[in-house]
């Protein structure tokens, strides 16, 4: 085996290079749509892997860090300075390791959905949006599609397509607001009870659709443009994210995760834009909810990692849509643990469940009432480098027999008031799902 990187033109737009790629399967895409954010220099598009795994059922077990790392280990490690150079592509459902929801509601059922999904890809396409450069990654010797076609194919992804996407029935919630305050109060009581002391609860948005959900894709990037925006298709199932929020970065075994708890709108001019950033700021409410995941989640790398710190505590990023309340955590992984177990055994992430994370999640499985599926999950890659990355799907959308669900949540403390908390839903998905709807 033989590893060789191609210079290329810079591409811009990869809605023709994804369409292109589609034919070869297990279509992956993990994209950077805001060049301007200090995590979003790169994107990595691949398909056709020369391994898969498809796990069908709910259950992080040691045996699944075992397959994941056996299929790493085909490819030889090699030192380089891009971020992905062949190894694993996946994204991981949050219902691999939910608590089971006993009762179903609102007609959901994901049964038969994958839980987990990676594979073994030995190309790729690595797009660099701070030097405007692709490369084509490629494995000799173990690639199952040529070098030379993936050229052509490159130079046919220049090439302008406008592929149709709309929807057939627009986004309606699945709940009513006088369902959503009823959860609220549960989780309250619950809170009162001395069972939790935060819950990420989520409710979930239903509309119908026909077209190209690569179209739909790209649209949701314009608009949100974020830098931890993901695609996949597997079969009929197809699902897009975008995500501003990391999970767990491990680089020469450096570890960097930055949850997001605390949210406010941009504002519809600069003076509101500033004061609800100075509102996000020092809101006691968000800092509370904040600093209750950075400790969640200190605990969660102190089981593979040492040197656990947080330099940054309750930064303000901002995005299209809105403005996040974001702290930094860093740590060093211990010698005898690996990206892939420090992953897994941290997921899913404290940000979007609650504290404590066991007792939370068994709430979220009761009052939800829905799978939340791939969304609250993962997207990652593992290169044969040693660079590992992940976020967090919120922001997401499932395309399915001609249906879309979406989700958006929120973290509920003793103090949080009901309709805050709703209209703070709306605020994060309502532009995306408007995206949809032109």
């Amino acid at each position: 085996m033989k590893l060789e990187t191609t210079p290329l033109p810079y591409l811009a737009n990869t809605s023709r290079l994804l369409n292109l790629l589609s034919s070869h399967g297990n279509l992956v895409a993990l994209e950077s749509a805001n060049d301007a954010h200090e995590n979003g220099r790169w994107s990595i598009i691949s398909a056709g892997p020369i391994r898969q795994l498809n796990i069908a059922e709910p259950g992080n077990t040691p045996s699944l860090l075992k397959e994941l790392e056996d299929f790493f280990a085909l490819l030889p490690q090699q030192d380089h300075r891009l971020p992905f150079i062949g190894g694993l592509l996946g994204h991981v459902s949050y219902d691999l390791g939910k608590s089971a929801t006993k009762k179903p509601t609102h007609g959901l059922s994901f049964a038969n959905q994958p839980k987990l999904l990676a594979g073994l890809y030995t190309w790729a396409f690595v797009i660099d949006h701070v030097e405007a450069k692709t490369h084509l990654v490629y494995w000799h010797g173990i690639s199952t599609v040529t070098q030379a076609s993936l050229l052509q194919l490159f130079t046919r992804s220049h090439q302008v397509q406008e592929d149709s996407f709309e929807l057939t029935r627009p986004f309606s919630p699945l709940w009513q607001q006088q369902h959503y305050q009823q959860k609220i109060q549960s989780i309250h009581d619950y809170i009162n009870n001395g069972d939790c002391y935060q819950i990420n609860l989520a409710q979930c948005f239903k509309a119908a659709y026909r077209g190209s959900t690569i179209a739909a894709y790209q649209r949701l990037k314009e608009a949100a443009q974020v830098p931890y925006a993901s695609y996949f298709e597997c079969d009929e199932l197809h699902f897009a994210s975008l995500s501003p929020e990391m999970f767990i970065h491990c680089d020469a075994g450096h570890i960097t995760t930055k949850p997001i708890k605390g949210t406010q709108p941009r504002g519809s001019s600069p003076t509101a834009d500033e004061h609800n950033k100075r509102q996000l700021k020092e809101s006691r409410k968000d800092r509370a909810e904040n600093l209750m995941i950075v400790d969640l989640l200190r605990n969660d790398l102190s089981i593979n990692a040492t040197q656990v710190r947080v330099p940054k505590l309750f930064n303000i990023e901002s995005f299209t849509t809105v403005h996040h309340l974001v702290s930094t955590i860093t740590a060093q992984l211990k010698p005898e643990s690996s990206p892939l177990r420090l992953f897994l055994e941290a997921f899913p992430g404290g940000s979007i469940t609650g504290a404590p994370k066991k007792r939370a999640m068994e709430i979220i499985a009761e009052l939800e009432g829905f799978p939340r599926s791939f969304y609250c999950g993962s997207a990652f890659y593992y290169s044969v480098n040693g660079n590992f990355s992940s976020n967090i799907l919120i922001r997401s959308f499932l395309f399915q027999d001609d249906e879309i669900l979406t989700w958006s949540g929120g973290g509920i403390i003793a103090d949080s008031k009901w309709q805050l908390e709703y209209q703070e839903s709306l605020d994060k998905i309502s532009r995306l799902m408007g995206s949809l709807e032109r």
